[in-house]
């Protein structure tokens, strides 16, 4: 899962070139970190991905087989 580092709300116009407004709603890191985990992930690794002059945060996350959660 590729996420934003920080928490940001905003738009962007011509998004990719095109006439349509992209609308972003992003929590931070630490927050999505907490949502991967409470929904019963495990975090298997993490990485900052730079991108211009900001980024991404990467998590590889797997359900443990053993969790008891229906799939």
């Amino acid at each position: 899962m590729s996420v934003h580092t920080q928490e940001w709300t905003g738009t962007e116009d011509h998004w990719l070139g095109g006439t349509a407004t992209m609308w972003w709603s992003h929590a931070d890191a630490a927050t999505y970190r907490h949502w991967i985990t409470q929904a019963g992930l495990t975090i298997d690794s993490e990485q900052f991905v730079p991108e211009e002059d900001s980024g991404h945060q990467l998590f590889w996350a797997h359900r443990p087989e053993d969790s008891g959660q229906l799939h």
